[in-house]
């Protein structure tokens, strides 16, 4: 007896009674076969042994399919974990997720077992052999605790895994092993010898995990709790070929190259130490490079109408609870404490002392903007209103997360909020995403994704208040023709958002700018204008930010350029090399005549070589290196090369300023716009 499966084309396929999505896909052909990852059944993944049923909807993911390559780290991860019970004695498993870039799994080591980074030779060695043997995964069903299936998971590792045991708890809590009809099912996945709690699904066998790598090693606590047992964290990657492996290294050891924390010691940009953790220390070259970002904004801000505004950075505890960032934003604060001397003993410090009035440092812009828009009455006529802020903010972040410029615990927002009416909003929008393009193109990042974010489960606001807001942002995707992807349950807690992701040279993804709607604050802190009808009426609120953080943005150009800045970001633009101290003066002299043009310029006067000095120009990623001797002193010429090597050759100060591409913000600007302008002709 045959069964009908429905195809993605809207095609129907007739197959025998009992048949698996990989006799579906060997009917279709042997190619499509021999490539099946797993399937995708009635919208959920299954194994390619999965048996089908009559009028099943049936997709064949094969290795060209993103969600492929996900199913194969996840299989890793357990490849991992067999290789790592039989080469390290003692250590007992917990859990092993996929992660965007491959896999990792916490291991736990009692007393007397040790791993570490020295070991992943021979862990890998077993790897390859379990992987060469190509076992089958088998997914398995335990019906109770006394199941040989359960017996067999729990001895794997010694019989004695707490950390299994809680997840097991926990499963029981949902009603596993009972007769409930929604109890939750206890599957398995076997690979030879190995088992693991698994809902999968998994590459067909081992075979297809020949091109695995171990990458790193390092501390975690069980289930983030730093009360819990300590656990080492092993993570590793995997490809479906060879070549998109060495792809990978190949790129990671160039990542290690653009390191912005390396890069930011050797081109004395910034640097980090422990009396301020979190908190970046600007060296003049590297305050240079952030003043070009923020002054490049400012431009940007201007030509679209905005209204700067400062607002205070400590704010009281009660304006929090209004916005809501107390209850939703707490453990990520910092509050003032306030310290006193006893009247009694000088000597005694009371600490946190009572306060009349607590207060808490900003996280976030919001509530000052709401302020000062309230502080009073608008009128329909001035919407949309748009209020900027250069605003520092401060945010707790744990040691383990923080990381150079990209999390840092103070920082300045490129932040905006657009005050306006509901009809306004999608123009706002489609003005915001349209912006925000042209922004980060001046930085060759045309690779933009953008993602829908909607609400999430901790949240503020009415049902009414989120629909409509979703709505708002997708109309304007859909009108501007821009492709999305749809996070559920992803948004702020105030609001729904549309979030940035650029691609960088390396290929890695940034999320960047972002775009929130938000009804619920306007109304939480009684903010109104006068409508055409002469009626009190709330404005809706976007919250949004283009470079996202500046620190973070500036991290992450300096990796994208590898320090070597376009001209206009460039600290310094010109350094010049006199051939000996005989020509120092005349340096000074050039050095002048740039700086005068607005050219950021610098002389190397020490005693090195002129080999030496063009050498330590170009460390230093200098665009342009100009060396002066006698020829060029008697001249009164310039000898000029690129940063590259390219010899541009003689010319006089003016000539090659007149000549240069745009090297200041302003210039710049006016370039984009003319090339905006000729892109819409």
């Amino acid at each position: 007896m045959d069964i009908s499966i429905n195809l993605p084309d809207g095609s129907s396929r007739s197959i025998p009674e009992g048949s698996s999505v990989f006799d579906l896909a060997k009917s279709i052909s042997p190619g499509l076969a021999k490539a099946a990852v797993v399937g995708v059944v009635d919208g959920q993944q299954v194994d390619v042994s999965h048996t089908l049923q009559d009028g099943d909807e049936v997709r064949i993911v094969t290795k060209k399919d993103p969600e492929a390559l996900e199913v194969l780290r996840h299989s890793a991860a357990h490849l991992m974990a067999a290789a790592i019970l039989e080469e390290v004695p003692g250590a007992q498993l917990t859990i092993g997720p996929v992660t965007e870039d491959g896999f990792y799994y916490d291991i736990y080591l009692p007393e007397g077992v040790s791993m570490g980074e020295g070991d992943f030779g021979r862990i890998e060695k077993k790897m390859a052999q379990l992987a060469k043997k190509g076992q089958r995964f088998e997914r398995c069903v335990a019906p109770s605790r006394q199941s040989d299936v359960f017996r067999e998971y729990v001895a794997i590792d010694g019989g004695a895994n707490k950390f299994k045991e809680e997840i097991i708890g926990d499963l029981e809590k949902l009603g596993a092993f009972s007769d409930a009809e929604d109890a939750p099912e206890v599957s398995f996945y076997k690979m030879g010898d190995f088992i693991d709690l698994c809902r999968g699904p998994h590459v067909p066998n081992a075979k297809w995990l020949k091109h695995t790598k171990l990458m790193k090693l390092a501390g975690a606590y069980w289930r983030a709790n730093a009360a819990n047992e300590q656990l080492l964290r092993v993570y590793g990657t995997a490809f479906f070929s060879k070549e998109d492996l060495a792809a990978h290294l190949h790129m990671l050891e160039e990542a290690k190259k653009r390191d912005h924390r390396v890069l930011g010691e050797q081109l004395d940009l910034f640097h980090f130490q422990e009396d301020a953790p979190g908190f970046p220390f600007l060296h003049p070259k590297g305050t240079s490079v952030y003043n070009n970002l923020m002054e490049f904004m400012r431009v940007q801000l201007h030509s679209r109408s905005y209204k700067e505004v400062r607002t205070p950075l400590i704010l009281s505890e009660s304006a929090w609870h209004t916005s809501g960032h107390y209850d939703n934003y707490l453990e990520n604060m910092f509050f003032t404490k306030r310290k006193r001397r006893d009247k009694d003993d000088a000597q005694n410090i009371i600490d946190n002392a009572d306060e009349d009035r607590p207060m808490a440092v900003k996280p976030m812009n919001c509530p000052g903007h709401l302020m000062i828009y309230k502080h009073r009455m608008h009128s329909h006529h001035e919407l949309p209103l748009r209020i900027a802020e250069m605003g520092l903010v401060h945010r707790r972040e744990a040691s383990g997360v923080r990381h150079g410029m990209f999390r840092v615990q103070a920082f300045v927002q490129d932040d905006a909020h657009h005050f306006c009416t509901p009809e306004q909003i999608e123009g706002e929008i489609q003005l915001l995403i349209k912006f925000f393009f042209e922004v980060y193109g001046a930085f060759d990042l045309s690779d933009v994704r953008l993602e829908l974010s909607t609400r999430p489960e901790k949240s503020i606001g009415s049902d009414e208040m989120w629909e409509k807001a979703e709505s708002a942002l997708k109309k304007a995707l859909d009108a501007g023709g821009r492709e999305y992807q749809v996070n559920e349950g992803d948004g702020a807690f105030y609001g729904p958002k549309i979030d940035f992701h650029i691609r960088d040279s390396l290929g890695r993804s940034w999320q960047c700018g972002t775009i929130q709607v938000d009804f619920s604050m306007p109304e939480r802190f009684g903010l109104e204008y006068v409508g055409a009808d002469g009626a009190r009426h709330t404005p809706v609120m976007l919250h949004r930010a283009c470079y996202g953080s500046i620190e973070r943005f500036f991290g992450i150009v300096t990796e994208h350029f590898a320090g070597a800045f376009p001209l206009w970001l460039a600290p310094v633009q010109v350094k010049i090399l006199p051939v000996s101290e005989k020509f120092n003066d005349y340096a000074g002299k050039v050095a002048a005549k740039f700086d005068d043009a607005g050219v950021r310029v610098e002389v190397d006067y020490s005693d090195e070589r002129l080999g030496y000095k063009i050498r330590a120009a170009t460390m230093q990623k200098v665009p342009y290196l100009v060396v002066v001797g006698q020829k060029e002193a008697d001249g009164d010429i310039i000898n000029v090369r690129w940063r590259d090597g390219d010899d541009i050759g003689e010319t006089t100060v003016e000539a090659f300023v007149e000549g240069m591409p745009p090297y200041t913000v302003p210039a710049l600007a006016a370039s984009l716009r003319e090339q905006t302008v000729e892109a819409a002709e």
